[in-house]
């Protein structure tokens, strides 16, 4: 009898490891009458079926709903705080940027830090910055430079808008844009950058098809333009 009970002592004990049974938790909730009071996500984390027959008590529909609303209320804080860590990476690197350009003394070195944190920074692939001939304004021999009527034919739809675009480009786009890369891009971000007059274009591509779409913001790329606009000008040879 005794090796009975004793296996039968076993048998509980390997059920239920803490050692705690069902009438231990009812004697401390019975002394302890306020216990959910104290701790309600401990009541929001039961499962309370409240006994009407086939129906369903609206008893238990509150509680069902307060508890899927408990859920998604989670799951949006936790989108909203990922969204606030990727915002702050984004800050810092467009800060270390903006701050090489305004260390740079020259076209060809302002040129160096902003591909060079495309890369780096902002994982890249490949990065051009084109800047437009024609009129009355010349650029140093070591810069990219694209002739503005040529290359206006082709991207005037991307320039015209005066806002970065997104996502996949045209093979014509690409191939202006990224020379003997553009079969490699799959997806880019293209900066028009100087308002009204276009000055340049800053050209960021990816082979992700994924990694440029319509859906993302572009807050941080318009700013890094804006930056160029007021920048570039400086380096123009006035002809």
């Amino acid at each position: 009898m005794k090796d009975d009970h004793g296996a039968q002592l076993r048998a509980r004990d390997a059920h239920n490891p803490s050692g705690i049974s069902a009438e231990d938790v009812a004697a401390y909730l019975a002394a302890h009458p306020d216990f959910f009071k104290r701790h309600e996500q401990s009541l929001l984390d039961l499962d309370l079926p409240h006994r009407a027959g086939a129906a369903v008590s609206l008893v238990e529909r509150q509680v069902s709903l307060l508890r899927e609303r408990n859920i998604d209320s989670r799951q949006r804080l936790s989108r909203l705080m990922e969204t606030a860590r990727d915002n702050d990476l984004l800050f810092s690197r467009t800060r270390r940027l903006v701050l090489g350009l305004l260390e740079a003394d020259s076209l060809e070195a302002s040129s160096r830090v902003v591909l060079d944190a495309l890369r780096r920074d902002f994982a890249i692939d490949h990065g051009r910055l084109h800047l437009f001939t024609g009129g009355a304004l010349t650029w140093p021999d070591t810069a990219s430079t694209l002739d503005r009527a040529q290359a206006g034919s082709v991207l005037n739809g991307l320039l015209s808008v005066g806002r970065p675009i997104v996502g996949p480009l045209r093979p014509q786009e690409r191939a202006i844009l990224f020379g003997e890369f553009a079969d490699e891009v799959q997806s880019a971000a293209v900066v028009p950058i100087g308002n009204p007059a276009c000055i340049a274009v800053l050209a960021a591509g990816s082979s992700d098809p994924r990694r440029f779409h319509a859906e993302m913001g572009t807050m941080f790329l318009e700013f890094i333009g804006e930056v160029l606009a007021r920048l570039l000008p400086h380096h123009v040879r006035r002809g």
